[in-house]
């Protein structure tokens, strides 16, 4: 039963190739060549590299000079304090040494140990000081700094820069740099449209300078 279906088919199927073989060849229509979609290239990434003095940048602006000032007049009571015993101390110092050749050992020994407690008594104060000083100058510095920040990436978005260094640490792994990629007066400048701050007396904190 098999054999009786497939032979035929196979003799029809022989058959029909023979004739074509005998036949001219066709005119075949080549297919429509459809061009390839051109795909459009990556834009291109930013390369340019700026610099900026950070600290200098934040103690620059009418914001850091406004807010330096207003440190400086809350410590001033406790800097002439400071001031008043370091004469105090060195009076007493100048005293000792004026009266070494008459002095008795008695009074030499209690005066020593007035200078000492004196010394001791001031260097606490002058550290107590500092530390007061340096927790609100930080807290300052970041606060500024994290404004800065914003107003440096807005910048470099308009300006297609690839990469800002802050080259005002010490140890920055900057060795040099053409002065004419450096951008700190353009932050200031932008930093003070950005966050204007009513007129006022300032005094502005000295900046800080790269060693």
């Amino acid at each position: 039963m098999t054999r009786a279906v497939v032979l035929p088919a196979m003799l029809a199927a022989m058959a029909a190739l023979a004739f074509s073989q005998g036949q001219p060849p066709a005119a075949t229509v080549p297919p429509a060549v459809v061009p390839a979609p051109v795909a459009s290239p990556p834009p291109a990434l930013p390369t340019r590299i700026a610099t900026i003095f950070a600290q200098n940048a934040i103690v620059s602006t009418q914001e850091g000079q406004k807010a330096a000032a207003a440190l400086a007049a809350k410590y001033d009571p406790k800097r002439r304090d400071f001031e008043s015993k370091q004469a105090a101390l060195q009076a007493l110092r100048d005293r000792l040494k004026r009266g070494a050749a008459t002095m008795s050992a008695a009074a030499k020994g209690e005066l020593n140990q007035t200078i000492d407690a004196r010394y001791t008594e001031l260097k606490r104060l002058g550290e107590d000081i500092q530390s007061q000083v340096d927790e609100e100058q930080g807290t300052l510095l970041q606060t500024l700094g994290e404004k800065l920040v914003g107003v440096i990436e807005q910048f470099a978005l308009d300006n297609g820069l690839a990469i800002v260094l802050d080259v005002s640490p010490q140890q920055s792994p900057v060795l040099w740099a053409a002065p004419g990629i450096d951008i700190t007066s353009d932050i200031v400048r932008l930093y003070d449209k950005a966050h204007p701050v009513a007129a006022g007396p300032a005094v502005p904190l000295a900046p800080a300078r790269k060693q």
